[in-house]
């Protein structure tokens, strides 16, 4: 297998994302739990696209993770205040196998000094793991739960 890489997402990963959008297996624990319209999907794919950096705040960056020339995931950053807000999904046939591990340890040098931060619903503990394992740290103990990553970690 090759390391992982980060692409920015393009028009022709409409399909392989709205694969997982439409998913409620992968949606489960994304926003409201359900899966994703076309049309919903449509409008937030466009606004992604038209996002190229993290100099706008509250715009989603989406990135694809790339592995063996595979797409295998999305990777979304958010520039907020004070720091980046982290999300991802990996596509079920990858599942277990580190991916989304491996796409955040792609991303310190597109988010520069600012912490990430990212939320998980309490009943995620896969994804608990994964942000566990890169070093970031609960900051909120409710639900759902707040992680943070400073940027010197």
């Amino acid at each position: 297998m090759t390391p992982t890489r980060l692409r920015p997402a393009a028009a022709t990963d409409a399909e392989f994302l709205y694969s997982m959008a439409s998913d409620a297996a992968v949606m489960r624990w994304v926003g409201d739990g359900k899966p994703w319209t076309r049309t919903y999907f449509d409008r937030r794919f466009s606004r992604a696209l038209a996002t190229t950096d993290l100099d706008t705040p509250d715009l989603p960056m989406w990135s694809i993770g790339i592995e063996d020339a595979v797409p295998v995931g999305l990777l979304s950053l958010i520039r907020r205040a004070d720091h980046v807000e982290v999300g991802y999904w990996v596509h079920p046939e990858h599942w277990g196998r580190g991916c989304a591990g491996r796409m955040l340890g792609q991303v310190r040098e597109t988010v520069g000094n600012l912490a990430m931060v990212a939320t998980v619903a309490r009943g995620n503990a896969a994804s608990q793991r994964v942000l566990e394992k890169a070093r970031f740290t609960v900051v909120h103990n409710g639900d759902p739960l707040t992680y943070r990553r400073s940027p010197s970690s």
